[in-house]
């Protein structure tokens, strides 16, 4: 179970195939593949970062922003609550 957990909470668990079928081809090919890979992650997390940011920035969300903290705590104890009482029946 851990280790499906761990394949699949990867972000490159469709790319492992990929890379045993590139090692046959050498170092090389494996190498010029990680860098592609690296940089074409990367620069997806950047962008989808900054675009996220400045979009939530055009968003007045007012309470929501004041008890945020309110909200969330209490949605995590409800949460919670409810699996806890889930658990007993």
């Amino acid at each position: 179970m851990a280790l499906l957990l761990v394949l699949g909470s990867s972000p490159m668990v469709e790319g492992i195939p990929a890379f045993f079928a590139a090692s046959r081809y050498g170092i090389g090919l494996v190498l010029i593949m990680s860098v592609a890979f690296a940089l074409s992650t990367i620069a997806a997390y950047v962008i989808l970062s900054v675009s996220s940011a400045s979009g939530l920035q055009r968003i007045n969300l007012g309470p929501v922003e004041r008890y945020g903290e309110v909200i969330s705590g209490g949605f995590i104890a409800t949460i919670g609550l409810v699996f806890g009482v889930w658990s007993l029946l």
